[in-house]
């Protein structure tokens, strides 16, 4: 009898170790760390430029790419922590009215950036089947500009019937110029910090789809007069992608 019931403990001792052992909320058996590549379209949104109580739409929304690698890490249960590098290209449009300009025309008034991205995303997924889940993540994202460069094309209205002056001026953001503002609103940052939420679809075991947010966290006016000028920039962005 003694030995029976050391048996049917020992059993019983076994079956809830591994009912604990494959319980999710403590810890996921199924979870594995993997390589994924990303994809996607995104829209750079500059925040307004503000000064004391003034706040000024200098930039349009723009369109931009980026691709990049990340490394999805279990931690325990579902949660995981992702961190990642993405190359972009980004644009965006300086908000010019032609009315206040009078008799000058503009062909073209854009910006073009090219950069890098390092997101650390905290993050949970749910496993509905082997063959779909959604995972929800928000964590840092460090940006570090390699080029922003502005493009400023313009004609001057002669006469109506005479030849337009086109007048043409490219530069860096990065260094003081005319265009990066007035007084002492000169040049943006290169290093950003902005704060990223995102939801996303894991299907077919291997591919992802999904949106992200981020929302700037530091001034990117460089010369701000203690602060008196500021502007931030947010990003919204729909991805693809592939898990090896």
């Amino acid at each position: 009898m003694k030995k029976t019931i050391l048996l049917a403990m020992a059993v019983a001792a076994g079956a809830t170790g591994t009912a604990m052992a494959a319980n999710p909320v403590l810890d996921n058996p199924e979870n594995r760390p993997y390589v994924g590549v990303r994809l996607s379209a995104e829209s750079s949104i500059p925040g307004t430029l503000s000064f004391g109580n003034t706040k000024e739409n200098v930039f349009d929304a723009g369109a931009g790419i980026s691709a990049g690698i990340i490394y999805n890490q279990p931690i325990v249960a579902n949660f995981t922590v992702e961190p990642g590098l993405e190359l972009y290209y980004n644009t965006t449009k300086f908000n010019i009215n032609d009315d206040m300009m009078q008799d000058m025309h503009w062909k073209a008034r854009s910006t073009r950036s090219f950069g890098m991205r390092i997101p650390v995303m905290l993050g949970y997924h749910f496993d509905f089947s082997k063959n779909f889940g959604l995972n929800v993540a928000t964590g840092p994202v460090l940006k570090v500009g390699f080029s922003d460069d502005y493009y400023l094309t313009s004609e001057t209205r002669i006469d109506d019937a005479g030849e337009a002056y086109r007048f043409h001026e490219s530069g860096s953001m990065y260094n003081d110029n005319e265009y990066t503002g007035a007084g002492e609103v000169n040049a943006f940052n290169r290093v950003d910090c902005a704060w990223r939420i995102s939801i996303g679809a894991n299907f077919l075991k291997h591919y992802y789809a999904g949106i992200s947010g981020d929302l700037g966290m530091v001034n990117q006016i460089k010369h701000s007069n203690n602060g008196a000028y500021s502007m931030k920039n947010n990003l919204f962005q729909f991805t693809l992608g592939y898990n090896f």
